[in-house]
């Protein structure tokens, strides 16, 4: 028989090496049940029934204008609010990941600007940690921005909040590599909220079951308050909803104030 290659024990070490690595973190980091607010949620926008997907539609909704709706950027917050302690979610790019897709997850100030043209003001300088894709280039809303060498682009972000030592993270759920790390921030007596974008059609962004359980592909919560996002080989063609429309989750998230 064989013996084992000194390449393939130290891959094998690697692999484990970063499946501990990422178990660690998920374990330092509760997991929060995020779900979408219809009432930030660009007109453009449309919400799955559960609160959980968010995708551009066809056309603008009749949506009243009101002051904490996003207006010209297609983005929509979370529902949760965070003040404090330290928390984790995962997204799920839905459909088109890289190429010409524009998408972006992160946090959020509950301040930040959702009127006008505000792209060039989307970084953490003004209260927006993200990475984004954007025709073909993957990057961290730093000022300047940051350009991630990630290849493939992930298709299942870890975002995870530590609002004591003021730290944004974003890992490959995948791999449970990190993608990139804000410098630590001032987030004191800040309120902090999910941000998503999603400017192009065919991109969908679904908000996974944030429990050790996604860590296996068998493992998949089915439960009627978090149900699990398709598949990348599975089309996202279950109906959405207006975003005005959509009902509130009935389970709040653990860890975090809602509306």
């Amino acid at each position: 028989q064989p013996w084992v290659s000194l390449r393939e024990l130290l891959l094998a070490w690697c692999l484990l090496t970063v499946s501990l690595s990422l178990m660690l973190r998920l374990l330092l980091f509760p997991a929060d049940v995020v779900t979408l607010d219809p009432n930030t949620a660009h007109s453009e926008l449309v919400l799955s029934e559960d609160l959980r997907r968010v995708k551009r539609g066809i056309t603008w909704q009749n949506l009243p204008d009101t002051p904490e709706r996003f207006k010209d950027l297609r983005c929509v917050l979370g529902r949760q609010r965070f003040r404090e302690g330290r928390h984790c979610w995962e997204v799920e790019v839905g459909e088109a990941v890289g190429g010409d897709s524009w998408w972006g997850v992160g946090v959020a100030k509950e301040s930040v600007e959702r009127k006008g043209r505000v792209e060039m003001s989307m970084n953490s300088e003004k209260g927006i940690w993200a990475v984004w894709h954007r025709s073909g280039q993957f990057k961290a809303l730093t000022s300047p921005p940051t350009n991630l060498s990630v290849s493939p682009v992930p298709r299942r972000i870890w975002v995870c909040l530590d609002c004591t030592r003021g730290l944004v993270t974003f890992l490959n759920a995948d791999t449970g590599v990190e993608i990139f790390t804000f410098p630590p921030a001032s987030l004191h007596k800040e309120t902090l909220r999910p941000w998503f974008l999603v400017e192009t059609r065919e991109t969908q962004l679904c908000l996974r079951g944030s429990t050790l359980e996604t860590l296996s592909p068998t493992s998949i919560l089915t439960s009627a308050s978090s149900r699990p996002c398709p598949s990348p080989e599975t089309s996202c063609s279950s109906p959405l909803d207006p975003a005005g429309d959509s009902p509130l989750c009935p389970v709040p998230a653990q860890g975090a104030e809602e509306e």
